[in-house]
């Protein structure tokens, strides 16, 4: 009798531990956490060139790709990047970049998915194709939609004073001869910027550059067979911007301007003619009341004029990525997508901008109603955008501007002498000892990011860092780096943060309201692009329509609301950090005057130290 009931106790202590197993179970499938819940969705990363797509960009990609985990860093603005993170075999699974040539990315090629066979490259115009495409036939990158760069004017003025609108070069020069007559300037630019220094040159000479000769030593210069200027192409091309200096007046002046200032002459009716864009032409338009219009560039017959352009950015994918059958479907889907008429308007939502490919057509806006017939004739010149191109453009154009070079020969051949130059190191400057992930979890964040973070809190003088994570971009690697390479891990439209004086409630207003931002570069899309904090901990929670904050704590104890704090914030000044002061009432607050990768740099290459380890900074429910 004992046996038995031994037994039936045996068999019922079992019965009930199957139950409590089975319960738990259940129970842990019902509360997956939120880092399953995302292994669950397929990753993909995609590396952004600019703050720019993370306005409205991104929140498309993830809304038309609900089944995709993407992963957004803001990359640096250079295909040598890529070449930074191919040797460390961690190249994204979508790049993309604004600044490129062919000559730039050719020690990529063999690392990079082919596009030729693809339907995606055959939506795009040959014309402009051929741009991308290699000797061989490869292609790599395809075109995002164009911006416009040409010379804006300023058409009211011009009506005021009766000067007639120029239609080519000798026009255009009479125009300026007639308005300094009057005291205006009638034409300058911002020669302080790299790009301004390299589209005014190309710009004014398209013609010659789209010549026989000039597309055949294009090509060569493309596909590495050469790094010198050919004589025959481009000495005409020095001896119009000469020409164009003498008769204009720019010099010394537009050497030590950049972006704004001759847009902030413009403006104030000083300036009847500068370089720019669709979109300044739109957004700089003059003085109160005053209508602007993009006219091409401008050469001795008006039928040759061209617009010059450049891409938004261009998109490539890992070849390694492309390996898996399924994943080189999902990428195309989402790459096509990107470059599709919806995924271009995110892009061109000022209608300012210009497709490449047969099957998308942007609205433009009444102020590049003449770039039209331009765009039916394919008069679209793609500028030649070299990394050295943008440097030795501007060194080159501004010892023109400054009289120490004197003539087109001495000015060709600087120019030539410079592209034989290599002018990076590859000294090791500093090591680094522990890795961390750039990848975020609900349980630690954004490891690299808070390292990162850390580091510049405890350069500066500050008491806080508040930054978006995606500007540290990628992971941080155990080694040896350069200080070129260090460089990279800090995307550099970061620039110069700004520090402010907010109290407690105020950084709670600040966070609370960049959690719920729409439609700026500073919003958060998903947990790859939400920010470190470092010397104060968030504890936020998601919500239908994003994220929402909880509480704020400082060392584990809440944040005191009175109590004044320093602030080092780390995004885009322009389309973040001043709407995000004026939401919350501050006023005092300036750019920092050391540029954000220089705290790093101070630590790691000054002071041979190694990165703050990372902390526990967000708590995610």
């Amino acid at each position: 009798m004992k046996i038995k009931i031994k037994i039936k106790m045996k068999k019922l202590f079992c019965l009930l531990l199957a139950l409590i197993m089975t319960s738990t179970v259940m129970t842990g499938c019902g509360t997956q956490s939120d880092d399953e819940k995302k292994n669950e969705k397929e990753t993909v990363r995609v590396a952004l060139w600019g703050s720019q797509l993370l306005e409205n960009y991104t929140q498309y990609l993830c809304d038309t790709f609900p089944e995709v985990e993407f992963e957004f860093t803001l990359a640096t603005n250079s295909t040598d990047y890529y070449r930074y993170l191919n040797d460390h075999d961690d190249l994204p699974d979508i790049m993309t970049v604004r600044r490129f040539s062919l000559k730039d990315a050719v020690l990529l090629k063999d690392f990079l998915y082919d596009f030729c066979d693809t339907e995606l490259a055959s939506t795009f115009y040959g014309t402009y194709l051929e741009n991308y495409t290699y000797d061989d036939g490869t292609i790599n990158l395809l075109p995002a939609c164009a911006d416009v760069d040409s010379i804006i004017i300023n058409e009211t003025l011009f009506k005021e004073h009766n000067i007639d609108i120029p239609t080519d070069y000798d026009s255009f020069i009479a125009a300026c001869e007639a308005f300094e007559k009057l005291g205006i300037k009638g034409f300058s630019s911002d020669f302080g910027d790299d790009y301004t220094c390299m589209e005014v040159l190309q710009g004014f000479s398209i013609s010659q550059l789209l010549s026989m000769e000039g597309r055949e030593w294009r090509q060569k210069y493309e596909s590495g067979l050469t790094n010198q200027l050919s004589e025959e192409v481009w000495m005409p091309v020095f001896e119009k911007f000469f020409d164009m200096k003498e008769k204009t007046g720019i010099g010394k002046a537009e050497v030590e301007m950049i972006n704004q200032d001759p847009k902030k002459l413009y403006l104030a009716g000083k300036l009847a003619m500068y370089r720019g864009t669709g979109a300044d032409a739109i957004g700089f338009s003059g003085r109160e009341g005053d209508h602007s219009i993009l006219l091409p560039y401008f050469e001795e017959d008006e039928k040759d004029n061209w617009y010059l352009t450049y891409p938004s950015f261009q998109v490539a994918a890992s070849k390694k990525a492309m390996e898996d059958p399924e994943k080189e479907k999902l990428l195309l889907r989402i790459m096509e997508a990107m470059l599709n008429q919806e995924g271009q308007s995110c892009i061109s939502y000022g209608k300012n901008m210009i497709p490449y490919n047969r099957d998308v057509d942007l609205e433009l806006l009444p102020e590049l109603d003449n770039i039209k017939p331009y765009i039916d004739q394919n008069k679209m010149y793609i500028r030649l955008a070299s990394s050295e191109m943008f440097s030795i453009s501007q060194n080159v154009v501004q010892r023109i501007l400054l009289g120490e070079l004197n003539t087109p020969k001495e000015a060709f051949d600087a120019f030539n002498v410079l592209m034989t130059e290599n002018d990076t190191s590859d000294d090791v400057v500093a090591h680094i000892n522990t890795a961390y992930s750039n990848k975020f979890t609900t349980e630690h964040g954004n490891l690299a990011a808070s390292a990162v973070y850390n580091t510049v809190l405890s350069e500066a003088d500050v008491d806080l860092v508040f930054g978006q994570s995606c500007y540290i971009s990628n992971d941080v690697y155990e080694g040896d780096y350069t200080e070129k390479d260090l460089g990279y891990l800090i995307n550099n439209d970061v620039g110069k943060p700004v520090i402010a004086h907010l109290t407690g409630e105020q950084i709670f207003k600040l966070v609370e309201n960049t959690l719920s931002l729409k439609g700026n570069r500073g919003v958060c899309c998903n947990d790859s692009t939400l920010y470190v904090s470092s010397g104060f901990e968030m504890n936020i929670s998601r919500t239908e329509s994003g994220y929402s904050l909880n509480s704020l704590t400082v060392g584990g104890e809440k944040m005191d609301q009175n109590a004044e704090f320093s602030v080092l914030l780390c995004s885009d000044y322009d389309w973040y950090v001043v709407d995000a002061m004026k939401a919350v009432g501050c006023e005092d607050y300036k750019i920092d005057d050391v540029h954000f990768e220089e705290y790093v740099f101070k630590r790691l290459i000054e002071k041979g130290g190694q990165l703050e380890e990372p902390s526990d900074y967000i708590t995610l429910q």
